[in-house]
């Protein structure tokens, strides 16, 4: 596999780096969380800016002012300033894919490039579908050079929270990601069975054979807690834990995980 290096973070085989979410609502409750996230030793933060702007009355009259993009380069800056540099992902994350918050994709891309122009931002997440769960692959590549431009990289991303696709499902998803200049793709699917989240574990050392770059592959649900441990050492790079509220089903907490990934990984 291709290795890939962001702000000092070495995502490679083996042990998977520890992302935490953010989901405060308010810039004081944000902040709270990266103490905990620090205490938990996370290597990544996510902040899922989706809970945040789930918060802010009469949002899509207020995006078309200054007010709001202002308020997440000072959150941006200030997780920054606290955690003294950790790489942060940046996510909004669509009611569609799990999120939070109804909005037209272009207030999306709007402020996920701000994110990124603000070099504040290591990464930012990027939807493969747009809300009507369509593939604008024109509309998807000029937004993916515009973020490269700004020196981010791109994490894209598709969830299933009701079933786990197929393993040439995910195959295909991860190839046209990679087709769309995704610097990771991420795909999560539902584990309703140890199998589900064995099979994702296998696709993920297929996927990342040769010169391939790395994949997010997480089997949600308390059956795919095998693929947030064990997928690393096959080419999976991040993990998802929570230090406070989980924004995934089957998400554990983050000094729980790093104790069983210390566990699995030092016996390797």
């Amino acid at each position: 596999m291709k290795d890939m290096k962001v702000k000092g973070i070495e995502l490679t085989c083996g042990r998977p780096k520890v992302a935490v979410p953010l989901t405060g609502q308010t810039q004081e409750e944000i902040i709270k969380q990266c103490q905990a996230a620090i205490e938990s030793h996370a290597d990544i933060l996510e902040w899922r800016a989706d809970y945040f702007l789930s918060g802010i009355e009469n949002l899509e009259e207020k995006l078309n002012e200054d007010s709001v993009h202002i308020q997440i380069i000072r959150i941006l800056d200030d997780i920054d300033y606290v955690t003294g540099g950790m790489p942060v992902i940046f996510t909004i994350r669509s009611k569609s894919q799990g999120g939070r918050i109804a909005l037209e994709r272009k207030h999306i891309d709007d402020l996920s490039s701000l994110a990124a122009q603000s070099q504040l931002a290591a990464f930012v997440d990027v939807e493969i579908f747009d809300e009507n769960g369509k593939l604008d692959s024109v509309s998807l590549t000029e937004h993916v050079n515009e973020l490269h431009s700004f020196g981010c990289k791109v994490i894209m991303s598709y969830h299933d929270f009701k079933s786990m696709p197929k393993a040439e499902e995910i195959a295909n998803l991860v190839n046209t990601m990679r087709d769309l200049d995704a610097d990771i793709p991420k795909v999560a699917g539902y584990a309703h069975t140890k199998k589900d989240a064995v099979n994702m574990v296998k696709i993920s050392q297929i996927l990342t054979q040769g010169d391939n770059g790395p994949v997010i592959l997480v089997g949600m649900g308390k059956n795919g807690i095998i693929t947030r441990i064990f997928g690393g050492q096959y080419g999976s790079v991040i993990t998802f834990a929570s230090a406070g509220e989980a924004s995934a089903p089957g998400q554990i907490d983050a000094k729980t995980i790093n104790r069983l990934l210390d566990e699995f990984y030092v016996k390797q």
